[in-house]
Formats: C-alpha cells, structure tokens, sequence
C-alpha cells in the first residue's frame, strides 16, 4: 500500500481549529488515528476520509473523532454517534457504525507505518470479520460500537 495524497476529499478535521488534547502533527506511526469510511457496505473500494493526524493513546483519537462528530464534520446524525462513544468503556481500537452511512474506525498507527495505510488495513480486516453481520449493522437503527 501507499500512502493517499492528502486533499480536502480525503481529509476530516474539527470546524474548531484548535488542536486537540494529544494532538501531534506527523503522519508516520507510532501513535493512535481515525478515519470515516462512507458507505463501508458499498461495493468496490471504499470512500475515506481521513484524520490527518496522530494521537499520543486511544482514548485522545476517540475523543477527537467524538469532537468532529459533534461538529457535525461526520455524517448528519453525527451528535447521536457521539453519545454513543460517551456511554462507551475502555478506549481501544473500535468502529463506530451510523447505518449503511458511515463507519468510523479508531486505529492505532505502528511505528513507521503511514496514517491512511494503518486505516484502510484495519477497515479492511474489520470489513471482512463483519461481513455477514452487515445487515445487523445496517437494520438497527440506531450507531453501534464494534
């Protein structure tokens, strides 16, 4: 894999500009990252977005991806995805579902390894897992933590 070239259509960010806790700037491992996949049942590759940056452990990327959701900066039911990762335990590698519209995928990023090639391999092998519990996912009606 190489790594995606950053461009507004792949990247995701808070509308506040402010860092966030744990923030750091680098897109090589090691370290902690999200990305939101659109439509991650579709078929063919996948649509990423990408948090362009690191994370210093799991628990400060969930609290970001949760910061973009309630930006609205992920999907339209972004705030509803948002408590859910509130009510969740002990922060670690997960994937937030909102449907058949957006998967959300915390990940950690090995040393050396880029940011999008740790997030499409971890998607990718939770994809597969998941397969034949996609429509589960897809008829609950509210986002669910994987």
């Amino acid at each position: 894999m190489s790594p995606a070239r950053r461009t507004p259509f792949t990247t995701v960010a808070p509308r506040d500009p402010a860092a966030s806790p744990g923030e750091r700037d680098g897109s090589l491992g090691p370290g902690w990252s999200w990305a939101a996949f659109f439509e991650p049942w579709a078929t063919g590759r996948p649509s990423p977005k990408y948090r362009w940056t690191l994370f210093e452990t799991a628990a400060q990327a969930i609290d970001d991806l949760r910061r973009c959701l309630d930006d609205g900066s992920v999907g339209s039911r972004g705030a509803l995805c948002s408590s859910v990762l509130r009510t969740r335990g002990a922060p670690r590698e997960l994937v937030l579902c909102d449907e058949a519209n957006w998967a959300c995928v915390v990940h950690e990023v090995r040393d050396g390894v880029h940011v999008t090639d740790a997030g499409d391999a971890y998607f990718a092998r939770w994809r597969t897992a998941m397969n034949g519990r996609r429509f589960e996912i897809l008829n609950a009606g509210v986002p669910t933590v994987w």
